[in-house]
């Protein structure tokens, strides 16, 4: 399920030079850095380090819709090594994603637009359209989200999720036959920086720690944890009438009501009150762990069927997968 990545080979051997083994495509002026294309990975080398990047999926089979399994991620490295030359045993990973493709039952939009806040990350989301600051969207468009991604302040960890099939149109490429005419939502768990993966793992991961079964458990169980955590909207408020209601909890009942029912419209509010600096960090926090006590209530509420679905869809793609 690994896909794109950042590797890093420090003390390169005196005799080594990837152009022995792949064609230069780019050279700086100074001719101290080029860069090789292989396949689809783009690999750069100067006089102390090479780094490598692409995806890893895509290098191995072509395309990046099939979730790569424990298997596969050691096939691809080993395949590289062979291509060019080179151990990466010892090769850091700066930059890492951890994704899956599943198919559902519905347009993804449907399951997307009921995707909420999460504590420690920024919500943002895209449509077509025009680019209204932290949220990107057109009013005039009534599909709703098509891409919905999470980001920590200092840009360490995403998580993000989009429609696969039609980022594969708009570039062209192939689509398999398992995915042909299907609707697929695309999420991926991303750590973009070296001290991310460090903070997560207590100490660097190598190229050859992708395939080693603890730490891929460890990134199933960071996937999961994270999208579990994203509030999902569009439950079924009900109340139960065997007991009294008083007054605060009927105003609780009713503001969920509206939450739920109108998610759109209450993430809209909620980042226009950020966006004019009426929330402070501290009452964000508060408010999201107030919304996910009470979406986690089920005496209250019911889970909307769509969501239901993909829980069901991401438990057996990342957690059963290997």
């Amino acid at each position: 399920m690994f896909d794109n990545v950042r590797l890093r080979v420090d003390n390169l051997p005196e005799s080594y030079n990837l152009s022995d083994y792949v064609k230069i495509k780019y050279i700086r002026n100074d001719g101290s850095n080029y860069m090789c294309q292989l396949e689809n990975l783009e690999i750069w080398q100067n006089r102390n380090y090479l780094t490598i990047l692409g995806s890893l999926a895509k290098y191995l089979h072509g395309e990046n819709i099939t979730p790569l399994k424990r298997k596969d991620v050691k096939q691809a490295i080993k395949k590289l090594e062979k291509d060019i030359g080179l151990s990466l045993k010892n090769a850091v990973v700066c930059s890492v994603e951890f994704g899956t493709s599943v198919k559902v039952k519905e347009e993804t939009f449907e399951y997307m637009n009921l995707f909420g806040y999460t504590n420690r990350l920024g919500r943002h989301e895209i449509a077509l359209g025009n680019i209204n600051r932290r949220i990107r969207r057109e009013v005039s468009n009534t599909r709703g989200v098509v891409t919905v991604f999470y980001t920590s302040l200092e840009g360490s960890f995403e998580f993000i999720g989009y429609d696969k099939i039609k980022e594969m149109k708009k570039k062209k490429q192939d689509i398999p036959p398992l995915f042909d005419e299907t609707n697929v939502l695309r999420l991926e768990y991303k750590i973009r920086k070296r001290r991310g993966i460090q903070s997560k793992f207590n100490g660097d991961l190598t190229a050859h720690s992708l395939f080693d079964e603890n730490v891929y458990r460890r990134f199933q169980e960071l996937f999961f944890n994270k999208y579990k955590s994203i509030a999902k909207m569009g439950r079924v408020v009900y109340v139960d009438k065997s007991e009294n209601i008083t007054p605060a909890k009927l105003k609780k009942i009713m503001a969920e009501l509206f939450r739920q029912s109108h998610p759109k419209e209450y993430q809209n509010h909620f980042q226009r009150f950020i966006e004019a600096g009426k929330l402070s960090p501290i009452s964000i926090e508060r408010i999201l762990t107030e919304n996910n006590k009470l979406g986690n209530d089920f005496s209250i509420f019911d889970t909307n069927i769509l969501i239901k679905e993909l829980d069901d869809l991401v438990y057996n793609s990342v957690m059963l997968g290997d």
